[in-house]
């Protein structure tokens, strides 16, 4: 998948969703806020990318970290905000400034954890760099056109989709494919789904989660909304095994 057309056809997607918006300034490298002092880290790191509108540290605001740390591994929350969408510097500033960093001061496990639009720049990122992640946590992940999903749907889910759907944008069929594979088993990656069942990609989300263990996905009643994700977070959290 190509770096660049991904994550313009990403920032496309998203504008078209949300209209005009102000783009915050980006900074080289990217921010992130950190729970493990360097003399007491895990062998495990959950980065945590927000959704459109929000930033870095309202994972913090939200106790998303502090779950991390009850349960006995580490988060760093990335101020990945729009602006390095429209800048197609997400993924650069990822890999170069968070994960390659993570790697070399000695975590074994990483994982990205991605809220709405994060839920997509985890994905994109896991398909640019499949060898870097063990596993993704979406909560209400964006997940492209909703025809697509359904087209997945039709064809008797996504363990039975061919991969071929004319029409629809490569980035979208990437990311899906990357997601066919990581059910199958055949990504290396571990996927975890959550969602609120009245969201208004609740459907696309039941294609996905048709296709993972029961196990891995996290349902509760309500919409697009933090005060759904953050008791989502609090049961998966509790429940992983890293």
């Amino acid at each position: 998948m190509n770096l660049r057309l991904t994550t313009l056809f990403l920032v496309l997607a998203a504008l078209s969703l949300s209209g005009c918006i102000g783009m915050a300034s980006t900074e080289n490298p990217i921010p992130g806020i950190e729970t493990a002092a360097a003399d007491s880290r895990s062998n495990t790191l959950v980065i945590m990318l927000p959704g459109r509108g929000d930033r870095g540290a309202t994972f913090i605001d939200q106790g998303f970290q502090r779950e991390g740390q009850r349960h006995g591994f580490d988060t760093i929350a990335v101020d990945a905000h729009f602006g390095y969408y429209m800048k197609r510097s997400l993924l650069p500033r990822l890999h170069e400034d968070i994960v390659l960093p993570a790697r070399a001061a000695g975590y074994e496990n990483i994982w990205l954890l991605g809220i709405s639009m994060g839920g997509f720049g985890s994905l994109l990122y896991a398909a640019e760099h499949p060898d870097e992640v063990n596993g993704v946590i979406l909560l209400a992940p964006y997940l492209g056109d909703a025809k697509l999903a359904q087209e997945i749907e039709a064809t008797g889910g996504l363990a039975n989709w061919s991969g071929q759907s004319p029409g629809f944008e490569d980035y979208e069929i990437g990311v899906w494919k990357w997601l066919r594979d990581a059910a199958n088993g055949n990504s290396g990656a571990t996927v975890i789904l959550g969602y609120g069942e009245s969201d208004g990609s609740a459907r696309m989300h039941a294609v996905l989660g048709d296709a993972l263990p029961p196990s891995s996905v996290y349902t509760l009643e309500g919409g697009h909304k933090w005060n759904v994700w953050q008791p989502l977070w609090e049961k998966i959290a509790a429940d992983l095994m890293l």
